[in-house]
């Protein structure tokens, strides 16, 4: 399983496979349990990056549906 620890960490992540997001994002996208993680503590979070990837494709298969409805 392939993960990474932090806020930090997803961020830069998420910019390595083109879809940059800022840390101000991915808190609210935690808070609202939108994007998959794990959360040990107050303050550690990690991320199965499997799971992100996962969670990419819906949201690239959602934006394509959303295209489709609009072509």
């Amino acid at each position: 399983m392939r993960t990474v620890r932090g806020v930090k960490a997803i961020v830069e992540y998420l910019a390595s496979v083109n879809c940059p997001m800022g840390k101000s994002t991915v808190d609210k996208l935690i808070r609202t349990k939108e994007i998959p993680h794990m959360r040990f503590s107050e303050r550690v979070i990690v991320f199965n990056l499997d799971k992100i990837d996962e969670w990419l494709k819906g949201a690239d298969n959602q934006s394509e549906s959303d295209q489709q409805k609009l072509g």
